[in-house]
C-alpha cells in the first residue's frame, strides 16, 4: 500500500513542515515535490553553503513511517564522509538502528545540511563530524569494489629496512563481476623475498607485480587523488619514474612515515594515459580465536582419513579448521558430478581423485597443511605392495578415521589400529537419513575396534526393532554398483560434526569431554528415536589390554623358526 493514500494527514504534515523549514533557513534555496514511477512520494531540494550548492532528493519508502526516509545527491558526488559511497545515501542523525516515527523529513533535511556545514568549517579546512554508531568492515566494503588484503605481518617485516626504499612486490587477483581483490603475497625480489604471505595459495587466481614505496615525503597528492586519468604518474612518483616503463604499468603501495597507507593499481586507459584505481587497504589480523580447539597440541598430530566421500571430506574440512596439519587421505574413487549433492568439495573437483580434490581443499583452508595421498581402496583389486605400504602409512598416524561405511575396509582399519596401538574414529549414516553412529575407540580405554563394533551391533539388536542401520546400497553414488545410499547433506553433516569431536578430543588428550565411546543420534522419528536429535549413548565395556599375541618366544626360537621357515640356517 502507499503510505501517502493511507495516511493523508502525516502526508499533509510532512509538506507544511519542508514548507516551514524553507521559509525559515535562506539555506534551503528550493524545494519540489514529485511522484517516482511507483508512485513513491520525492522531494528535490537544493541546500547551499559557502556559495557552493547541494541538490539532494528526500525519498519517501514505501514503508515510511516505520522507515526513515532516504537522503541522497542527484549526482554521483561524494559529498560526506558519513555516505554510503559516492552518490549513495546520506548517514545522518536519524537512521533506521535509531528511528523514531515521529521524526519528519524536514528533520533530515536540516540534518543533512548539518553535516555538509559541518565538514566544511569557514576556514577551508575538512572538518570531522563524529559517528554516532559504529559500522562493521563489512558493511564499509559494500562500496569498495576494489579491496587489497594485506596479511598479518607484511609492514613489520619492513622494520629494521631504510624509511625511504623502493622494494618489488607480488600480488594474486581474483574477481567476481565488476569487484576485484587483490592479496599481497611477498614483499621483495623473488629469491630474496623480505616476506612471504602465510595464507593459502589461491587457485586460478591471476597474479601482479608492482612496488611498495616506503617514504618520509608527504604523498597527499597522490593519496587524495580519487582515481582517474593522469597526464604525468612521475609528478606524483618522482622515486618510481625510472622503474615505470612504457609497457606495462605496476601496482602501487605507498607507506607514509605517517602512518598512512594508500594503494593504486596503475593501468592504460583508453586514451593511452596513465589511470589509477584506488584500493581499498584491509589489514588483516592474526587468525582469530574462534576455535575452542587446542591448535597446538592439534598442530603436530597427523590424522589418517580412508575414505572421503561425503563424511571423510567434511571431516577433513572441519580438522583442517581444528587446527590439524598433517594429513593422510586414502580413497581409490573419482569425483563425479552426483556427488556434488552432498561432500565438501565443488565442481572444481569433478574429474579428479577424491584424495587429490580434497587434499587441495584443505590445502586452501590451511597454507601450511602436509597431505599424503593414496589412491587405494583398502580390501580393493590392487596390488600387494601398494596395499602394504598404504597400512603401514595408516599405523604411522596418530588418529585412524574410517569414514567408508565398508566392512572391508573397516575390518583392515581395525588391525592396524590395534596392532599399532592408535585410537580409531568411525561413523555410519542410517539409510533414510534417520540418524546414524559415531564410535571412538582408544588403547587400553575402550575395546578394540571389532569388539567394539560387535559390541555395538549386539546393543543394536538388543531394542527388538529391525535395524534399520545396515545401508541397502552403496553409500557413495555410483552408477556401476547399485543404487545409491539415500541420505542429504544436513544428514551427513550432523553425523560427520559429531564423530569430528570425537577426533579432536582424541587429539588435543587429557581428561575427555565424553562420557561414552559411541553414540546413536537421531534425525527423525524412526526405529528407536523418538524424535530429531533423540541420542543415545553405548556403553562400551573394555575387556582386557590391547594385546597382539606376539609370543614369548627366545631369540633362539626365533631364529629357529626362521629357519625352518626359509630351509636354512639364520644367524
Amino acid at each position: 500500500m502507499i503510505w501517502w493514500l493511507i495516511d493523508e494527514a502525516r502526508a499533509r504534515l510532512e509538506k507544511a513542515s519542508l514548507v516551514a523549514l524553507q521559509e525559515e533557513n535562506d539555506w534551503l534555496t528550493s524545494m519540489r515535490v514529485r511522484f517516482l514511477d511507483n508512485l513513491q512520494l520525492c522531494v528535490d531540494v537544493e541546500l547551499a553553503h559557502r556559495g557552493e550548492k547541494f541538490p539532494l532528493a528526500v525519498i519517501y519508502p514505501i514503508n515510511f513511517p516505520d522507515t526513515p526516509p532516504i537522503v541522497m545527491p542527484h549526482d554521483e558526488r561524494r559529498l560526506s564522509g558519513h555516505q554510503y559511497g559516492a552518490g549513495g545515501e546520506l548517514c545522518l542523525q536519524w537512521r533506521p538502528d535509531n528511528w523514531d516515527a515521529a521524526v519528519t523529513g524536514a528533520m533530515m533535511v536540516e540534518s543533512a545540511y548539518g553535516l555538509i556545514a559541518a565538514e566544511r568549517p569557514p576556514d577551508g579546512r575538512t572538518g570531522a563530524v563524529p559517528s554516532d554508531h559504529r559500522t562493521s568492515l563489512a558493511a564499509e566494503l559494500r562500496f569498495e569494489t576494489w579491496r587489497l588484503m594485506v596479511p598479518k605481518g607484511a609492514w613489520a617485516s619492513l622494520e629494521g629496512h631504510l624509511s625511504e626504499m623502493v622494494v618489488k612486490i607480488s600480488l594474486a587477483m581474483t574477481a567476481r563481476h565488476t569487484n576485484r581483490v587483490a592479496h599481497l603475497t611477498t614483499i621483495g625480489a623473488p629469491g630474496n623475498e623480505l616476506w612471504v604471505s602465510p595464507q593459502p595459495v589461491l587457485k586460478n587466481a591471476g597474479t601482479r607485480t608492482g612496488y611498495l614505496l616506503r617514504t618520509r615525503q608527504d604523498m597527499s597528492a597522490l593519496a587524495q587523488h580519487g582515481g582517474g586519468e593522469i597526464d604525468d604518474l612521475s609528478k606524483f612518483l618522482p622515486d618510481l619514474a625510472p622503474l615505470i616503463g612504457n609497457q606495462e604499468l605496476p601496482f602501487l603501495i605507498v607507506l607514509e612515515e605517517g602512518g598512512r597507507h594508500t594503494a593504486y593499481d596503475i593501468q592504460w586507459s583508453r586514451n593511452g594515459l596513465p589511470l589509477l584505481v584506488p584500493y581499498r587497504i584491509i589489514e588483516e589480523g592474526e587468525l582469530a580465536k574462534r576455535s575452542a580447539s587446542s591448535r597446538d597440541e592439534i598442530s603436530t598430530k597427523s590424522v589418517a582419513i580412508v575414505g572421503c566421500g561425503s563424511i571423510g571430506s567434511k571431516i577433513g574440512a572441519s580438522l583442517a579448521r581444528s587446527g590439524v596439519r598433517k594429513f593422510l587421505l586414502v580413497d581409490e574413487d573419482v569425483f563425479l558430478t552426483v556427488n556434488l549433492v552432498r561432500n565438501e568439495l565443488d565442481a572444481l573437483a569433478i574429474g579428479w581423485h577424491k584424495v587429490d580434490a580434497l587434499a587441495d581443499r584443505i590445502q586452501q583452508i590451511v597454507a601450511d597443511a602436509d597431505v599424503v595421498t593414496r589412491k587405494v581402496a583398502l580390501g580393493g583389486q590392487t596390488s600387494a605392495i601398494a596395499m602394504d605400504a598404504t597400512i603401514e602409512l595408516i599405523g604411522d598416524c596418530d588418529l585412524i578415521f574410517d569414514a567408508t561405511a565398508d566392512p572391508t575396509s573397516f575390518n583392515l582399519c581395525a588391525g592396524t589400529s590395534k596392532r599399532n596401538r592408535k585410537p580409531m574414529v568411525w561413523a555410519e549414516v542410517f539409510g533414510g537419513g534417520i540418524g546414524g553412529i559415531v564410535a571412538r575407540v582408544r588403547p587400553e580405554t575402550d575395546p578394540p575396534p571389532l569388539e567394539a563394533r560387535n559390541q555395538i551391533t549386539t546393543w543394536c539388536e538388543d531394542h527388538n526393532k529391525p535395524w534399520e542401520a545396515a545401508p541397502k546400497g552403496r553409500y557413495e553414488a555410483n552408477p556401476d554398483e547399485g543404487p545409491s545410499f539415500v541420505a542429504d547433506d544436513a544428514d551427513v553433516a550432523v553425523i560427520a560434526a559429531h564423530a569430528t569431536r570425537f577426533a579432536i578430543d582424541i587429539l588435543e588428550g587429557g581428561e575427555t569431554a565424553f562420557p561414552f565411546s559411541a553414540y546413536a543420534i537421531g534425525l527423525k522419528k524412526a526405529w528407536i528415536f523418538e524424535a530429531p536429535f533423540d541420542t543415545w549413548p553405548i556403553d562400551l565395556r573394555t575387556l582386557g589390554p590391547w594385546e597382539v599375541d606376539t609370543g614369548s618366544a627366545s631369540s633362539d626360537v626365533i631364529g629357529g623358526l626362521m629357519a625352518e621357515l626359509a630351509g636354512e640356517d639364520v644367524r
